[in-house]
């Protein structure tokens, strides 16, 4: 025989369904770890960061710590830069540094009208972030294939059959021959004609009427 139901095709790889519930448990990985980055980790940058308050960002940052510096660059009526640095509280001590660091890699010019002014506050901690179109494309994508994923992975499937195997039908048992039957021929039975001669016998003396009806039966017999 070519191969019995239920058995593995030898070399098989593994199963669609299984891959599929490789997949979803990856994707669905990604999707908590992006997401828990995205919605909770501190952007020092808004989306709307001008070129050069992110590159005083970049300065700031190494001095000052990721997240404990924010910096807000305007323009004055008279042309005149504000550079404005606000600064957590648990970091005033590098005020004075960052100063210097601003004033320098912004080329500011007091006597043109610019300005640098440094406040310290305490930050909030454990503010969840805003991600932008792009991070909730990205989430958006990955929750697509992990439920795609998932449904291949756990959906019911249509017929019983695993794959990889190999069903084989069972033949059909031989057909058993006919067997004719033989007609045996049926012998008609003999009538006994009964006359008002043979009932008044009857009447009269009924071990007699039985001898001669015994009698006519048994002629009857051999002769056939």
């Amino acid at each position: 025989m070519a191969g019995r139901s239920g058995k593995r095709k030898s070399g098989a790889g593994p199963s669609s369904r299984a891959l599929a519930m490789a997949a979803f448990v990856i994707a669905l990985g990604l999707l908590a770890w992006r997401g828990s980055t995205l919605l909770t980790a501190d952007h020092p940058l808004p989306a709307s960061a001008t070129p050069l308050e992110a590159s005083l960002m970049n300065v700031v940052d190494p001095v000052a710590g990721p997240g404990n510096a924010r910096i807000s660059v305007t323009t004055t009526a008279t042309g005149g830069r504000t550079v404005l640095v606000l600064l957590d509280a648990a970091e005033a001590a590098k005020a004075s540094m960052i100063e210097s660091l601003v004033t320098t890699a912004a080329r500011l010019d007091v006597a043109s009208g610019d300005l640098l002014v440094i406040q310290t506050a305490p930050f909030a901690r454990g503010a969840p972030g805003r991600p932008d179109a792009e991070a909730y494309g990205e989430l958006a994508l990955l929750a697509l294939l992990a439920g795609l994923a998932g449904w291949l992975g756990f959906a019911p499937r249509m017929d019983s059959e695993v794959p990889g195997m190999v069903r084989e039908y069972p033949e059909a048992p031989p057909e058993a021959p006919v067997r004719s039957l033989a007609t045996t021929p049926v012998r008609p039975l003999r009538t006994v004609p009964v006359t008002s001669d043979v009932a008044d016998l009857a009447r009269k003396d009924p071990a007699r009427a039985a001898d001669i009806l015994r009698g006519w039966m048994k002629n009857g017999t051999d002769a056939a």
